[in-house]
Order: structure tokens, then sequence, then C-alpha cells
């Protein structure tokens, strides 16, 4: 099936050189897409841009030729002028819990709205998509940047050096290539439910670091004239870039989750370098903001802490958590740490986990331990990191393209 999907995205650009690149129409809205095809058909009217989205949102549609209810002369001019690419799917890797990773090459994608470049990358662009599978639900976890220039300690992801901002097309194309593996463009909720019921941006990458592209994307998923995503489905986790943590209910209007990891300043710049440029009072002075931008909805923020050996596991560290958060509407996930090949931290043993819940619970914070999912292949939480490129590492040094979206 992976096989079928990359045809499609990339036939219509076959015979065209590099000096004559399709654009990829994927990432825009109808308005965007007026825009685009404008120069190229006389006198065009907006229904016809709404008409596309809608195929290829609500539909799937990856090929132009099969938009019916547009003239055989529009399609033939779309076919020679743009594309619609999801990226490359390289691997795919199926975990014995059901869950799937899946590694994207984006370098082809050449969206108009892309924020690097409009030309195809000589080098590969690898990210990585995990979807989890659950009796009464499915999560995607997308990813917002190709690496990631925080540099967490504990997680993998920190350990790959930070190439560029997804754009929204690359943040979009992962729904859509989990959405045609698992065939939910031919579901109707009422009859067959779809497989990706809740989305989260807890991939590769510091999404409000990419927040123009987020705020693409986000509109895109949600549209009612096309995927109509619930909002209250998806999810922005962030480390806490503080500026922008009101701006997930202002404009985002999305749900939110904070990786805290650590319940002092010291600690937490130690291990979550961030945390010297947004410490704690700055951060939760952030997270107030939040929930009074998100009234009268009063949406529960999700705390994620993942839990270190003899790091920020102690009693003391679940009585200060209990205190830095009471008060707010939240729950706690407690995330046992994920090995990954280098790195230093240990997971804390069974008995230090049950502890520090307990003290949580005992406080009256909901909490739970989150199970993990995809440890043998390289999916679980904090273990993500481009497969392919360790060995891309060794001839070759990423140049780091930065993109202000703050």
């Amino acid at each position: 099936m992976i096989s079928n999907i990359n045809r499609r995205c990339i036939s219509s650009s076959a015979g065209i050189s590099n000096s004559n690149v399709l654009k990829n129409i994927l990432g825009l809205t109808p308005e965007q897409i007026h825009t685009e095809i404008s120069p190229l058909l006389s006198d065009v009217k907006p229904y016809i841009s709404k008409q596309i989205f809608q195929w290829i949102y609500k539909k799937g549609c990856t090929d132009f030729s099969e938009m019916s209810n547009l003239s055989l002369e529009t399609r033939s001019i779309l076919s020679q002028n743009f594309n619609i690419n999801y990226g490359k799917t390289e691997t795919s890797q199926l975990s014995n819990d059901g869950t799937r990773k899946l590694l994207f090459d984006l370098s082809s994608v050449n969206s108009t709205n892309a924020t690097t470049k409009l030309s195809p990358s000589p080098k590969k662009e690898l990210v990585e998509t995990v979807f989890i599978p659950e009796d009464n639900r499915g999560t995607l976890c997308v990813s917002s940047q190709i690496g990631c220039a925080l540099n967490c300690k504990f997680c993998h992801t920190g350990t790959q050096k930070f190439m560029r901002n997804l754009s929204a097309a690359d943040i979009v194309g992962q729904y859509m290539s989990f959405a045609h593996f698992y065939a939910d463009f031919n579901k109707q909720t009422s009859v067959s439910p779809k497989s990706i019921t809740n989305i989260v941006f807890m991939g590769q990458g510091e999404p409000l670091l990419n927040f123009s592209n987020l705020k693409q994307a986000i509109n895109l998923l949600t549209r009612s004239d096309g995927i109509n995503f619930p909002t209250h489905k998806i999810t922005v986790s962030t480390s806490g870039i503080a500026p922008l943590i009101e701006k997930v209910a202002t404009e985002l209007n999305v749900q939110l989750a904070i990786s805290l990891h650590a319940t002092d300043d010291s600690l937490r710049n130690k291990i979550m370098p961030i945390n010297k440029s947004y410490p704690l009072a700055a951060l939760f002075d952030s997270i107030r903001k939040f929930i009074k931008a998100s009234e009268p909805k009063n949406s529960r923020i999700t705390f994620e802490y993942v839990l270190l050996d003899k790091v920020n596991d102690f009693h003391g560290d679940a009585v200060r958590l209990a205190k830095l958060i009471g008060g707010i509407k939240s729950h706690v996930n407690l995330i046992p740490f994920n090995p990954w090949p280098g790195s230093i931290y240990k997971c804390s043993p069974k008995p230090a986990i049950d502890e520090f819940l307990n003290v949580l619970l005992q406080k009256n914070i909901s909490a739970s331990v989150r199970k993990p999912r995809g440890l043998d292949i390289m999916a679980a939480c904090g273990q993500l990191k481009s497969s392919a490129l360790s060995k891309m590492e060794k001839n070759t040094s990423p140049t780091p393209l930065r993109t202000k979206n703050l």
C-alpha cells in the first residue's frame, strides 16, 4: 500500500526537470490554492479551488485526473504545473504491540509555503511518525521539525542536529499518509470508525518553535470543508516556550501538554536547557495565561514527567510536583524512561514509580503511568530519531536552516 501512495504522490512530476519542478499544492487553503492557479486558468472561479481542496482533504485524492467534477482542461493544466506530494515513505515498522512507525523522506515535498526552499534537496530529509492503536482510539504522534535544537538530555531526538522546520505540507502529509494506510478516507464514522481519532504533536521537534506552520497545519486538519478533525482531539506538547503557550488557546484552540520532567530550576536547567531561557516561574505564568484564555472551555492540561532513576524520581520530587500544579485542572502522565543507544539515563525501578504515583494520588492529583508502546521498534516516547540518520551523519552534517516563527 505504501508503494502505491508513493507512486501517486510523485506520478504527476515524472519527466519534469529540476528547473521546472512542480509546485506541491498540499498544505494550502482554498484561498491560497486560488492564488496559485489563477495565473494559469483564465477567469477561474473561487469554487474551483474549493473543489480541489475537498478532493485533496475530504477524499484523499493525489491525482488531479481523478477530480471528476473539474473540466478536462483544468485537470490537465493542474497536472502540468502542480502535484500532491506527501513525501516518500522510506520504511514502515510494526511493533509487537501494534504500534506502527513510518520514516518519511521529505526532500521532494517542495511545498509552495515551505519555510526553507522550493527546489529538491540533494540530501534526504528524514522524519519519523508513529501511530498507536488502542481499544477505543488511535493516536497519531506527529513531528514538527527535522531534528531539534533544544537538546533535552533524556530525549533521543535531542541528539539529532536541527535541520529545518517542517512546512504545513510536511506536517499534514504525515496525517494524510497514515490516513491512506488505514483507509480512513473511505470510512464513515457512523458506520466504520476511523483509525486515527487523536493527534498529538509529540514527535520530533518543538512545535511552538515552528508556530506559523503548525498553525497552518492545524487549520487544514480541522477545517469543516476538509478533514474536519476535532480540535479537542488535538494536543500540542511543548518543552516550555513560555511566550507562545497562551497562543495554543487563542490561535490554535487545541489541547496543551507541558513536558515538565523536573520540579526545580536547578535540575530542569541540567536536563532541559530551555529552562535557562524560560524558568519555572515564567513557564507557570504562561500556563495561567493559557488557562484564562481557554475559558469557558476550561481545558485540562497534561503534564508529562519522565522518570529517571536517581535523578528526578525521589519522594521530594513528587511532593514538589503536587505543590507546583496544585489548583490547576490537569493530569500527570508519568513516563518510565525508554532507553536508547548512548543514553546515560536508566528507567526508575517499579517501586520508585509506584511510590511517586501514590504520592500524587494521595494529594488529589490526577495521574497515571503511561504504558510504553513500540519499544521494540524504537517508537516509544523519547526514542524518536530518524533511524537512517546515524549512517548519514558519519558522512555529512546537515546545515541548520532556521526560520523565525516567534
